[in-house]
């Protein structure tokens, strides 16, 4: 039997312009859309009149198919090879008189193709309502263009923000290799120097390192390092703690009467410790520590490197040096903490109830797990000069680099923008010092911004996905603004204590001003612009020595 489904019908027949003759066979490779066609068209003649013999060997065999018409054209050209023509599909049971009654009823085949061409005529016609919907479809809308907008200023605000600082390894390597060695050496030194003297079981110290470069937050290329030399152990469990400043985030420690440590050679008359007199002996140890060093022999880590203490400025708890090597400059903060036994003191307890919607119980039992330190920086009004300044720092450290905060993909990837709006929020205040609108001395520190981002998150603790970054930098501007207008900014873990407080913020002129540089950043997020204190070039100018102002807490 010769090939069906090809375009050319038997030499000498008619031209179908559309669709087959009735009772033809459609070949299987045609398109689902020409099988929809079919449904919708009538019952040829053939069909009717098929015996009831022929109908039972169909649905026994099964062995063929009947496909419904196809709705392409095919044309037909003078006398054609008989092996290529299209053969008329007649089931042998069919009758001789069904054949001449097909023959003699020409209407029926012309009502048929009446119907083929009609049925094709409505598949064009739902092909033309489908064109029309996909093209309604395909115009633009505001929503998607907003859309679009939103995601273009996301990819170039992140790519600010990776232009902002990224300290490479090989940079850390090389900046490691100089503060480490100098860092341990003193530390070395104190201890033989206490131990040489009698106070071996308080300056044996717990080295902490916290700020900005250790939490992965630098917004610029200065090379500053914060230390904690902490006095741990067995000297400190005891130790009572007199909550005389709340509000302020300040405490007093005292020493019990059974405690015999070299503590007891720093306690007021009160039998309290005096930060004072223990800074001052911790400056003492590590200007002795330095000198001592300078004068070392060639395997000395001070060799070929410029050092200098800097004065002791009021109210600083660290000790800071300056280090020098041909073209970089690094500072070292040595901060002199203790170790607070446990339970966090009771001014710290409102604070779970400001994150329950985002911390789990047991991630709140972890980060209260974290030590809890106390550093000697003085009180703005304590004539006994016995208040000691609360300190969180290694609690935020673990915040900020760990999976509560700063959750990641098996690529060690963020998968949140938090710290990315922190970043941005401290390079509008950093943008704002370089060009002198706001002073380095006007009280405004990074630590407020680090506690406005945290009250953000634990407002709202969902939907800080990386796509989100301007949706949600937009949402920390007007937090910090929410703050600023009230001039009250609670501190995180101590709810009481207002960081905007004047007896402790001398900047309250100038929190108008940082609102202002905040708000029209804002303004131009807004607008779907990048701000250009924002807008950082691929390759900064290097910024090293230049320190800073910061606030450690």
């Amino acid at each position: 039997m010769p090939r069906c489904g090809l375009k050319k019908t038997p030499a000498g027949g008619p031209k179908w312009k559309s669709g087959l003759p009735a009772g033809y066979r459609k070949h299987p490779s045609q398109t689902a859309r020409e099988e929809d066609s079919s449904k919708e068209t009538a019952r040829t003649p053939s069909e009717k009149t098929k015996s009831p013999k022929t109908e039972e060997r169909h649905s026994e065999g099964n062995s063929e198919k009947t496909y419904g018409p196809v709705g392409e054209k095919y044309l037909s050209g003078g006398a054609e090879d008989e092996s290529k023509t299209v053969v008329k599909e007649t089931p042998d049971a069919e009758t001789e008189n069904d054949k001449i009654r097909d023959s003699q009823n020409p209407k029926d085949e012309e009502t048929d193709s009446g119907d083929r061409r009609r049925g094709s005529s409505r598949s064009s016609s739902a092909r033309s309502q489908r064109n029309t919907n996909t093209a309604s479809m395909c115009k633009p809308n505001k929503q998607a263009i907003r859309r679009s907008a939103e995601q273009c200023l996301r990819i170039s605000l992140q790519k600010a923000m990776s232009n902002v600082v990224r300290i490479s390894q090989e940079d850390r390597s090389d900046t490691s290799k100089i503060y480490n060695p100098i860092i341990d050496s003193i530390a070395e030194e104190i201890k033989k120097t206490a131990k040489n003297e009698g106070e071996s079981d308080i300056f044996q110290f717990q080295r902490l390192n916290s700020g900005s470069y250790f939490e992965r937050l630098k917004v610029d290329t200065t090379d500053e390092y914060d230390i904690m030399f902490c006095i741990y152990g067995k000297v400190v469990e005891d130790l009572e703690l007199a909550e005389m400043e709340p509000s302020l985030g300040m405490v007093a420690v005292k020493l019990p009467e059974n405690n015999k440590s070299s503590l007891r050679n720093y306690v007021t008359p009160d039998g309290f410790l005096s930060p004072q007199k223990l800074l001052n002996r911790f400056r003492g140890l590590v200007e002795e520590a330095v000198s001592t060093l300078k004068r070392a022999e060639a395997d000395s880590p001070f060799k070929g490197l410029g050092i200098e203490l800097e004065e002791q400025k009021d109210g600083c708890p660290a000790v800071t040096l300056m280090v020098s090597k041909e073209e970089i400059q690094i500072s070292i903060d040595l901060v002199l903490a203790l170790e607070l036994p446990k339970p966090w003191p009771q001014c710290t307890k409102g604070w779970k109830d400001g994150v329950k919607h985002w911390l789990t119980q047991p991630e709140i039992r972890a980060v209260k797990r974290t030590a809890l330190h106390t550093v000697a920086k003085s009180a703005p009004d304590d004539p006994a000069g016995v208040l000691w300044r609360l300190s969180f720092s290694q609690t935020e450290k673990d915040l900020f680099t760990g999976h509560i905060l700063n959750p990641t993909d098996n690529g060690n990837h963020a998968t949140t923008c938090r710290k990315d709006c922190l970043r941005c929020m401290k390079y509008i205040k950093l943008q704002s010092m370089l060009l002198e609108v706001i002073g380095p001395d006007c009280g405004f520190a990074s630590y407020h911004l680090k506690t406005a981002l945290l009250h953000a998150i634990a407002n709202r603790p969902d939907g800080w996905q990386k796509e989100n970054l301007v949706t949600c930098l937009v949402y920390v501007i007007d937090e910090l603004v929410s703050f600023i207008d009230e001039r009250h900014l609670p501190h995180f873990f101590i709810p009481g204590y207002n960081l905007f407080n004047p007896a402790v913020f001398k900047g309250q002129e100038h929190l108008d001003i940082v609102k202002e540089q905040y708000l029209r950043v804002r303004r131009q997020l807004i607008q779907g612009r990048l701000p250009q204190t924002l807008n950082v070039p691929s390759r900064r100018s290097s910024t090293r020595g230049t320190k800073q102002n910061s606030q450690t807490t």
